[in-house]
């Protein structure tokens, strides 16, 4: 592993050489990025659709090429504001004697980014955005499954950047351990919960501080006057879109008894509308392991007395298993499925949903569908979670001005546009003192007029 400490030392040496680059440097650099995204756009398809099995082209421009390039526009447009100094209010007594207070934004350092398979384009260079425009350098850790694709990274990477600004460090499971092991002044993790609890285990020794993008079971609830064709649009695309392998894809489905026969029909005909002739849009399970991992999770849930629906069109890629109200013990229940299968539980009204709701984890993201502003606002105030979507799935992504992440045990800490940007920063307090000595009439020996400014104090 010594190449992978002489990289982290390169790094840590272009952190203190330029230990707060200008705004122009940090446009450069995100300029660069920009450029390595257009340039290798057609081998990041090839790459990925390799890694993949198969991956749609389309997708894959527009999920990880378009998307990032959105990121590195919307900081490019935004940097100036963003690294402003924020004036804050300095204690009245102090005001008043000319004492000033501000917070600077300062870069942290090396920042390490270790990035999932699922996207592994845009999860690796989203973060880097935000730790560019934060004037940070940052080591790159993308997934082994998606080798191909981690290649054309690196490549990239050290075409764009010299390695004192940004490196990649591509391996196997070993490398990744000692990887996260390296003393960083930021880490973000994007993956499961299993590997983030063995990550903060370790970054404790160094108290690392981290940023962990999670996931978990990210519900769909069908509230008052839900629109059941509209609902099975977005659940068909939620569960299509990279073959359901995202983070904030629906993972199951809160709905009456009584809405779902005509749910289950919607689904169908959703499913009938998309391409069933070539399949040029679709998206592999990743390998052979997860797709045993889903068949897994669905035996199981038929054994706890759950109903298996499979729908599917003829000659077309798009299959959509509906796993119906399995008991609470089954694994799906518990566990993230990541891939197209649709979890539904019945309720008897949103009510019993939220109280449901309230007893598990928080998830990436909550996704509410129906027309009662009262329902959403009982969302909103009585469960927890990342992100709170109305009638709509996986697009509040799309919007480079939210910030993305988790709470609980789908993630802490957030990243994209100006969140990232403070995710990313030491925000470093300033305090000019005031012309009027304060401090000497605080200072012993007390007198009568100690006495009185410490009551007008608490008054101020």
């Amino acid at each position: 592993m010594s190449s992978l400490n002489q990289a982290f030392a390169g790094l840590r040496e272009g952190a203190l050489a330029l230990p707060h680059p200008c705004a122009a440097q940090r446009r450069d650099r995100l300029r660069r990025l920009k450029q390595l995204l257009l340039e290798n756009e057609t081998r990041f398809c090839e790459a990925l659709s390799e890694d993949f099995g198969y991956r749609s082209a389309d997708q894959t421009r527009f999920a990880d090429i378009t998307t990032t390039i959105k990121s590195v526009n919307h900081a490019l447009d935004n940097l100036g504001f963003w690294m402003q100094p924020q004036r804050r209010a300095a204690d009245l007594s102090l005001r008043m004697g000319g004492g000033r207070a501000r917070v600077h934004f300062q870069p942290k350092g090396v920042v390490g980014i270790v990035s999932p398979w699922n996207f592994p384009v845009n999860l690796a260079l989203s973060p880097l955005v935000s730790a560019l425009a934060a004037g940070n350098v940052a080591f790159i850790k993308p997934s082994e499954l998606t080798p191909r694709c981690a290649e054309v990274l690196r490549e990239g990477v050290e075409k764009w950047f010299s390695p004192q600004e940004v490196n990649v460090a591509c391996g196997d499971a070993e490398l990744a351990r000692a990887f996260v092991n390296l003393p960083f002044n930021h880490l973000i993790y994007t993956g499961g919960e299993r590997i983030a609890k063995s990550i903060m285990r370790d970054a404790s020794e160094k108290l690392t501080p981290l940023t962990l993008e999670l996931g978990g079971k990210s519900p769909v609830i069908a509230g008052r006057g839900t629109n059941l064709s509209e609902l099975a649009e977005k659940l068909i695309f939620g569960k299509f879109f990279n073959a359901g392998q995202v983070c904030i894809a629906p993972d199951y489905l809160m709905i009456t008894e009584e809405q779902l026969p005509r749910l289950i029909a919607e689904l169908r005909r959703a499913l009938d509308a998309m391409d069933s002739n070539t399949g040029r849009d679709a998206v592999q399970v990743i390998n052979d392991n997860h797709r045993q991992r889903l068949q897994r999770l669905c035996e199981d849930a038929e054994f706890y007395g759950g109903s298996i629906h499979h729908l599917a069109v003829d000659g077309s890629p798009y299959a959509l298993t509906l796993v119906v109200n399995p008991g609470e013990d089954a694994l799906i229940q518990r566990e993230e499925i990541f891939g197209p299968v649709l979890l539904v539980n019945t309720h008897d009204d949103f009510s019993d949903m939220v109280d449901d709701l309230r007893h598990r984890e928080s998830p990436l993201v909550s996704y509410y569908f129906g027309r009662s502003r009262d329902e959403f606002t009982q969302l909103r105030e009585s469960t927890r979670s990342g992100a709170l979507v109305k009638n709509d799935v996986v697009f509040q992504y799309a919007n480079d001005d939210l910030p993305f992440g988790g709470v609980g045990n789908s993630g802490m800490g957030r990243y994209r546009g100006i969140d990232g940007f403070r995710e990313f920063s030491h925000a470093r307090a300033e305090f000019h003192a005031p012309i009027l000595d304060v401090a000497a009439m605080v200072t012993p020996p007390f007198t009568g007029l100690f006495s009185t400014i410490n009551k007008m104090m608490r008054w101020l």
